[in-house]
């Protein structure tokens, strides 16, 4: 039987969750010897989310600009 591929651009940059994973991990690995980063996994999964608070700081300073209206959404909130 034949392998079913996608050509489909959008499917193939999806991440498994496996594969997100492996990537989580290997990041937190990296932070772990290049850093000096003595924190465990739960203690990582614990911390706030920055990601989420970068989107919020970079709307807020768009939206001082009068770039983008109050009531749209961002990112993580």
């Amino acid at each position: 039987m034949a392998e079913i591929t996608t050509t489909a651009p959008l499917a193939a940059r999806q991440l498994t969750a496996d594969r997100l994973a492996e990537r989580v991990a290997a990041t937190r690995e990296a932070l772990r010897e290049r850093m000096g980063c003595p924190l465990t996994d739960e203690e990582l999964d614990q911390g706030p989310d920055v990601l989420a608070n970068l989107y919020a700081l970079a709307a807020e300073k768009i939206r001082t600009q009068g770039l983008l209206s109050p009531s749209e959404p961002v990112r993580g909130r």
